[in-house]
């Protein structure tokens, strides 16, 4: 008896110490093929199984052409953290590395291993680049450039494969003067992939809020414009806000979010409908009026409404949704409303409108 209470415990400590400890989605990250002079991206998120919060220190890899970015902040017990795992494809052939992640829990690192294939022309496309113009194929058909602030000037990335039998240039013709690219090559041959960098400049942007407007992918020298070659642009510039003086006294005001998941508002089916709608409650628990300086939409489907923009002390005013199906197809932004307000906490707060699908009956 003895004996067995002795095996019993033991097997409780080993488990309970096997279980205590960061556990990774994946330790073995298979890319696959990678296309030459081309750089892969693998996110990895890890759970904090330890009791405590678990700060990771370090992270080494075993070659320059393998790097990591991480959330400096401690994990909490329990919670959950990603890793943004880049590899820069310099060098043809197979390639094997280490990723070495030190903690403050325990000295020996946690080991991820990355393999994969860099090739000159991959195999496969499938899925990579999902929106075609004409012969060219494109990683996306929208371009949003969120939380920016006077003076920062952010870059998003299109990737673009040509499937013509011909060299392309890769080109957005309708840029306003807030927008700058830059191909990379500038020379596509038949088969290969290359990105757009699409830059905003910020400085030369006049209005603070949503800013939106239409690019137009060039397919051939000459090309026009139309429907089947556009790209929406999207761009929310932050206004100034001076948190010094608000943050430090008890005056501020506050916002609570209520009758949401979070900031998402889910929506019944619109199938069938000629519009579907929801409220939001917003409540300001703070000690000074709390303003809601801007409500936009990212998608004409979309409408607002919004009693006072001035909400007292302790008052809840409502936000009403809706979504209109006559203007679905009018757009392919997706269905979000961005609020601008004087909490310094939360000066800018998107809701995401997720509409249900309709459900199989037998």
């Amino acid at each position: 008896m003895g004996k067995k209470l002795l095996y019993i415990i033991t097997f409780i400590f080993v488990t309970g110490t096997a279980w205590a400890q960061l556990q990774f989605e994946q330790t073995a990250l298979q890319m696959g093929q990678v296309e030459w002079y081309t750089e892969n991206n693998v996110e990895v998120t890890v759970t904090n199984n330890f009791g405590k919060p678990v700060n990771i220190k370090e992270i080494l890899t075993s070659s320059s052409q393998i790097s990591v970015q991480w959330d400096k902040k401690a994990i909490p017990a329990g919670e959950k953290s990603r890793l943004q795992i880049k590899y820069k494809a310099d060098l043809l052939g197979h390639f094997e590395k280490a990723i070495y992640v030190y903690t403050d829990a325990q000295e020996k690192p946690y080991v991820l291993k990355a393999t994969g294939d860099v090739v000159q022309q991959k195999d496969d496309y499938t899925g990579e680049y999902p929106y075609k113009v004409g012969p060219i194929s494109l990683s996306t058909d929208n371009i949003e450039f969120d939380d920016v602030n006077r003076g920062e000037c952010p870059a998003q990335v299109i990737a673009v494969r040509n499937g013509s039998n011909k060299v392309y240039h890769p080109e957005l013709m309708h840029l306003p003067p807030y927008l700058s690219q830059r191909a990379e090559p500038d020379k596509l041959l038949p088969g290969r992939v290359g990105k757009i960098v699409v830059t905003l400049n910020t400085k030369a942007i006049e209005s603070f809020g949503l800013i939106q407007t239409t690019v137009y992918v060039s397919r051939y020298p000459g090309d026009r414009v139309g429907k089947d070659n556009e790209l929406e642009v999207s761009s929310v510039l932050l206004p100034p806000f001076d948190t010094t003086s608000v943050v430090q006294t008890a005056l501020a005001p506050c916002l609570k979010i209520e009758g949401t998941q979070g900031t998402e508002l889910r929506l019944p089916s619109i199938e069938g409908k000629s519009k579907v709608k929801g409220t939001i409650l917003l409540k300001n628990i703070g000690k000074s009026s709390l303003e809601i300086r801007s409500l936009q939409v990212f998608n004409p489907a979309v409408n607002v409404d919004l009693g006072q923009m001035k909400i007292g002390p302790n008052r809840t005013e409502r936000l009403k949704i809706s979504v209109l199906s006559k203007y679905m197809n009018k757009s392919r932004s997706r269905l979000r409303v961005l609020m601008i307000t004087n909490d310094p906490k939360q000066p800018k707060v998107i809701f995401n409108v997720i509409l249900s699908k309709n459900r199989l009956t037998k």
